[in-house]
């Protein structure tokens, strides 16, 4: 009895001290883990040498940038879907984090986040990526931009003539839009060969009021009709491409099939009539350059759409030797051998005949041996932090074994019905996802705020129905053990969920960003960690759950023990 006794005494004070230092733990490796994204500094945008002009595919590219305009929606637009009768209909395929910024560089710079560094709305960017806009400056041709002044400040000197709308209200403020639009094109004395026309109406609806973005999808597709008919599409070439797309209730920055899949329509100079292509992103910018004869961007990750432009020997080539230069630097700051150039020499003589075929077989090959450098760096880096990951894990479940040893039939049903309480309030009630889509505008505070809240108030309940079925215990400390064993199997649950994200992805991100999925999921893990925290209110500190699911124990095996007889 006295045996019994003791045990239960060691095991309720070393879980009180080790629930309360994994709270703090927790909710410092999340708040780390969370920065180290969104202060990614990619190591891929040292200077590269531009390359050369080519005979540009038409006089004037104007590209209409709709943002958070869906796929499915944009298919319901007449005029819209005129524009891709007579010219190219191409699904782009982008890939997490898909947040304002980075989609917006990532079709600029035709590079992925990764490259260009952009994660989140508030990334430093110390160093910037090349832009389409760069190198169409570069290339001695006009530019100009219509839309708000917060993409005027993201391009900054890339072009000559801003015109910026000043209307509060926003669909007021794309019909400003194309007007402002509309004397850029018919001005005389400053013409510009590459327009940039922005228009945010569908993003704006779909945040605040997701119920009237068909109403604006109408009013949208009537600003698209206006910009056509302003335009000589014999000389002129219209591209309209959204940024990503957006979830029915106005979110971003994941991997879902609406905010990754989206449109791109080209008419007019250039291009080829009644085409279909699907493309990445990355693909957007070598387009666009060489419609307007531009160098492609020097950090580009992606080729030209072959299948939506008219015949360009010299393009082939040029991209060949771009994407060569950029995956040489490429592979020196990644550590590996070097492969591109190697591989460019044996397809040269193909590629200089202009032959399309050939190109896609040489970006297939340059594909595969990126992806395999970069396995081959992630297999390292993992191999390297298995024993640490091996040994925490080994003891967890060593403490795991020593809680069921003293305790089974509680601490483990209380652990499962948590597991799967939890799960059902994130997937079902609350129609979460394991995607970054789940914090609004890249802001996860909200989120941690509101989950930490939930998983304390979740792991306090399964205490104290755990302490109602204490009525047998021996001893109050038995009673308190069982029910803190609990929280103690849960906690091993999470540590061990985030312990196997750090063997696959580090907690240091310096080269590439984590699978969004399993980012989310980490970050989860250590928000219900977090919750071994509680704040009751605002106004006093946080308190360790522990001690008070203790306390709550004590009393109610006060009111249930049963004499023994």
């Amino acid at each position: 009895m006295r045996r019994i006794v003791e045990s239960a005494l060691v095991i309720t004070v070393a879980l009180l001290v080790a629930l309360t230092l994994v709270a703090t733990f927790a909710e410092q490796a999340r708040a780390q883990l969370w920065q180290r994204y969104a202060n990614y500094a990619s190591p891929f945008l040292d200077g590269l040498p531009s390359g050369a002009r080519r005979q540009p595919l038409s006089q004037r590219v104007v590209v209409v940038l709709v943002r958070g305009l869906r796929l499915a929606e944009s298919r319901q637009m007449p005029a819209l879907n005129a524009l891709r009768a007579r010219g190219a209909d191409v699904i782009i395929e982008s890939k997490p984090p898909t947040y304002r910024l980075a989609a917006t560089f990532t079709w600029l710079s035709g590079a992925w986040p990764e490259t260009h560094g952009a994660t989140t709305n508030s990334a430093r960017l110390l160093v910037r990526p090349d832009t389409i806009l760069q190198a169409i400056q570069a290339s001695g041709k006009a530019t100009a931009f219509v839309g708000s002044d917060q993409l005027s400040d993201l391009l900054g000197a890339t072009v000559q003539r801003a015109e910026l709308v000043d209307d509060l209200e926003p669909s007021r403020r794309d019909q400003q839009a194309v007007e402002l639009a509309l004397s850029v094109f018919n001005d005389p004395t400053r013409p510009a060969q590459f327009v940039l026309v922005e228009l945010g109406l569908l993003e704006e609806v779909a945040q605040d009021d997701p119920d009237s973005y068909r109403t604006a999808i109408a009013a949208t597709d009537f600003r698209l009709a206006a910009i056509e008919s302003a335009l000589n599409l014999n000389t002129d070439t219209l591209v309209v491409l959204a940024d990503r797309g957006l979830t029915n209730d106005g979110r971003d920055g994941g991997g879902e099939a609406e905010v990754t899949r989206t449109p791109l329509i080209l008419a007019g100079a250039g291009i080829v009539p009644d085409t279909q292509a699907i493309a990445p992103a990355t693909a957007i910018a070598p387009t666009l350059a060489a419609l307007t004869g531009a160098p492609i961007p020097v950090h580009a990750q992606g080729g030209p759409i072959f299948a939506a432009l008219v015949s360009a020997p010299a393009l082939p080539m040029a991209s060949a030797q771009q994407l060569t230069a950029f995956y040489e630097q490429w592979s020196a700051a990644m550590q590996q051998p070097r492969f591109a150039a190697e591989l460019l020499r044996r397809h040269e003589d193909r590629l200089a005949t202009g032959d399309t075929a050939s190109y896609a077989a040489w970006l297939a090959e340059l594909n595969q041996s990126v992806a395999r450098a970069t396995t081959e760096r992630l297999n390292s880096e993992r191999a390297a932090r298995l024993p640490f990951v091996f040994g925490v894990v080994l003891l967890l479940l060593v403490i795991a074994g020593v809680l069921l040893n003293v305790h089974l039939i509680r601490p483990l049903a209380g652990a499962v019905a948590y597991v799967v309480a939890w799960w059902a309030l994130f997937f079902i009630v609350r129609g979460g996802s394991l995607s970054l889509s789940l914090f609004p505008d890249g802001d996860p505070a909200m989120i941690f705020d509101e989950w930490g809240r939930i998983s304390g108030a979740l792991m306090g309940l399964i205490g104290v129905v755990i302490a109602f079925t204490t009525g047998t215990c021996e001893d109050v400390f038995e009673a308190i053990a069982a029910t803190l064993s609990a929280l103690g199997l849960i906690a091993i649950a999470q540590l061990t969920a985030y312990m196997w994200f750090y063997w696959q992805w580090g907690d240091t991100f310096t080269w590439t960003l984590p699978e969004s999925s399993a980012f989310t999921a980490a970050l989860l893990a250590l928000t219900q960690l977090a919750g071994l925290s509680v704040q009751v209110t605002p106004d006093l500190p946080e308190l360790p759950l522990a001690p008070l699911v203790a306390v709550a124990a004590a009393v109610i095996y006060a009111f249930v023990r049963r004499p023994s007889v």
